[in-house]
């Protein structure tokens, strides 16, 4: 019997239902079997009446309740479509009531993810409220929301009511973006953009640089402008890269890797993922990790947000060195940008083999004993000289290398220079221009 009406209230209601008697329903009950128990040891009518009463009245509770939940609805939704890491959010939730009859106070209780619960004033039939319900993901990955319940009472308060709602809302929070705006993507043998040979009909786009005196003014990036205020023209080299492939170095290195390393690491990725999607330049993702993941080359959205998604949920779990990321010289396009995490001996000479071959190599290199000495490491002068070695055997292979520091993280990148562009001849040129900027 008990089985049978569960189905039914199921079946009516479309979905999961449940009834509890409160405190005060509980009470009642109590009150009417001690009523009723008296009556038949002392065979007065009145008591009798009394405690059919007591008893009959959460039947009718139950009625009332029941007439008033069949017509609660609830639904999810989040205004804001791309989520990123520490960015703050809401999560709209409604509650309807389709019913004439109007719902007293009733309680929303959802998993956002973690549990909340809120108290939503009477509806009124045909009604409806919107909760919003900030939230803040402190970690990108893929979160999964709900499921809801809806709690209300009948009228007198005898019985609680409970609506679960199993749908459930998936949220992909991405990594942090940092505008990229002077991030260089050439290594620049040749320097784009400079005099004689810009602007020519049939060059291609290479990226951004600082204006100087004697350009075109017709190159200025008038984008960068209205974000930075300040001058940047487009660079354009004859033999430009048109498809980059953004490689990842997510090897595991050791059994305490500080999480803001590996984070900082993946906010660089996808924020050169970033740059060169509105840049329309063709891109690809191609990670170390244990699975090996990776992208196909693409402009369109889709392709963009497929490459965020997998940066959502990667993790440092690969055993791989990060030349093998540059070792399929027919995947990898004209140009590869690298976001290096741990040394590797042999990725010199895969720089100069795909120099050779014409490629562009750009290597993002994190200093990672600094993030080790910021949570409790040690060794920084002996670490930072073999860094900088490393970093030296890489520009001589022919990449151009931007360092990713800590504290300043990605941030500090958008004004990254390489060594030959942070020599004393480079600084006089940039004090002589000074002027027009």
């Amino acid at each position: 019997m008990r089985g049978a009406l569960r189905r039914a209230l199921r079946n009516m209601f479309g979905g999961r239902f449940g009834v509890r008697p409160t405190a005060r329903g509980w009470q009642v009950l109590a009150a009417g079997v001690i009523v009723l128990v008296v009556a038949r040891l002392i065979g007065t009518t009145q008591f009798h009446l009394l405690a059919y009463a007591l008893l009959l009245l959460p039947v009718a509770a139950f009625l009332l309740g029941l007439l008033s939940s069949r017509g609660l609805g609830f639904s999810r939704a989040l205004p804001n479509a791309r989520l990123t890491t520490g960015s703050a959010a809401r999560i709209d939730l409604r509650v309807s009531n389709g019913s004439r009859s109007g719902i007293p106070a009733a309680e929303v209780v959802d998993r956002l993810p973690e549990e909340r619960s809120y108290t939503l004033p009477a509806l009124a039939g045909g009604g409806s409220a919107v909760i919003e319900a900030p939230v803040a993901f402190v970690r990108r990955g893929v979160y999964e929301l709900g499921p809801a319940e809806v709690r209300t009472k009948d009228p007198f308060g005898l019985l609680r009511f409970v609506r679960r709602f199993g749908e459930r809302t998936e949220v992909v929070v991405y990594p942090r973006v940092h505008d990229l705006t002077g991030f260089s993507l050439g290594t620049g043998n040749v320097e784009a953009g400079s005099r004689g040979s810009v602007g020519q009909r049939g060059d291609e786009f290479a990226g951004l640089r600082e204006y100087r005196r004697g350009d075109d003014r017709r190159h200025i990036h008038w984008k960068s402008v209205a974000r930075t205020g300040e001058l940047f023209v487009k660079e354009f080299a004859l033999h430009a890269p048109q498809r980059y492939t953004v490689a990842l170095d997510l090897r595991r290195r050791g059994l305490r890797v500080p999480e803001q390393e590996v984070e900082d690491a993946v906010s660089a990725a996808a924020s050169v993922l970033a740059h060169l999607y509105e840049e329309r330049l063709p891109s690809r993702l191609s990670c170390s990790d244990r699975a090996g993941s990776a992208t196909e080359f693409g402009t369109d959205e889709d392709s963009h947000w497929r490459a965020m998604r997998l940066l959502a949920t990667a993790r440092a779990d690969g055993d791989e060195e990060p030349g093998a990321l540059l070792e399929e010289r027919e995947g990898l396009g004209e140009g590869v940008i690298l976001i290096l995490r741990s040394p590797d001996e042999g990725l010199p000479e895969g720089v100069r083999r795909l120099r050779r071959a014409g490629l562009s190599v750009v290597v993002v290199a994190l200093a990672t004993h600094a993030y080790r000495e910021a949570f409790g490491g040690g060794g920084g002068r002996d670490r930072e000289a073999e860094f900088l070695r490393d970093v030296a055997r890489l520009e001589a292979a022919g990449a151009a290398v931007r360092v990713l520091r800590h504290p300043a993280g990605v941030a500090g990148l958008a004004g990254a220079r390489s060594k030959a562009e942070t020599s004393p001849g480079a600084q006089d040129e940039r004090r002589q221009r000074g002027a027009v900027r």
